[in-house]
């Protein structure tokens, strides 16, 4: 459970849960240079560049290792790609199920997070209210910038993209310009931090407004891990 207005949860112990996953879909390669750049289907975050004209493999990369939890099914944790994307002709976006995207750079033959999703969900309507969700389920230790996640339960930078009726609402709050030195959250596998957060004070959202949209986008500045953090959908207020 959460401790006050921010905290981690972890898997508890328990009976495991049944169920099952409909299968990946197969994602339309990337080709560059004679070089198709594809997700090897049915195989988890595999990479692979492959000679068109000859079918030689050149090289492959895995892109990522998830932490399983006990407490599942198997088959209902994998994760697969979702989409591939041309960002440069050096440099491909790929997409897990997870909303987590990688950068491959096609010289250096890496890989490394370009975007991690985190979860909004409402808690109330007036004064503005919401909760903010980051879980790491990749099978290593993540460090968070805490001015970049709102830690403590309060803003010191614009994190959100707010939307009354369509119109955006500037951020009208404190800029800090960087975290205090080795001050981070370092998220373990399968932990979860939750941050309420009200939006009101910083977002001066009129009163008469009949739509709500609220988005989270900003970088994790200053950590090891400084790929952005986004919400993969608006949170819709009505």
């Amino acid at each position: 459970m959460t401790n006050g207005k921010s905290g981690m949860t972890a898997g508890q112990g328990g009976p495991k849960i049944l169920a099952s996953r409909i299968p990946p879909v197969r994602v339309k390669p990337v080709e560059i240079d004679g070089i198709r750049y594809e997700a090897v289907w049915g195989v988890l975050g595999l990479f692979r560049a492959t000679e068109i004209n000859t079918g030689k493999v050149l090289w492959e990369l895995t892109l990522y290792h998830y932490r399983y939890n006990d407490e599942l099914e198997t088959d209902v944790q994998d994760v697969f790609v979702s989409a591939m994307a041309k960002e440069s002709d050096s440099s491909i976006l790929v997409t897990d199920e997870r909303g987590r995207v990688y950068r491959v750079d096609l010289e250096s033959r890496k890989s490394r997070i370009a975007k991690w999703p985190v979860g909004l969900k409402p808690v109330a309507g007036e004064p503005l209210t919401v909760e903010l969700v980051i879980t790491n389920r990749t099978d290593r230790v993540v460090q968070f910038d805490k001015p970049s996640i709102g830690f403590g339960g309060h803003l010191s930078n614009n994190l959100f993209r707010v939307k009354a009726d369509g119109v955006e609402i500037p951020y009208g709050g404190m800029m800090a310009k960087r975290s205090p030195p080795d001050d981070f959250l370092k998220l373990k596998p399968l932990e979860e931090f939750h941050v309420t957060l009200d939006l009101s004070a910083d977002y001066d959202i009129p009163r008469t407004a009949k739509k709500i949209e609220v988005r989270f986008e900003h970088t994790n500045h200053f950590s090891v891990d400084d790929f952005q953090l986004y919400s993969p959908v608006p949170l819709v207020i009505r």
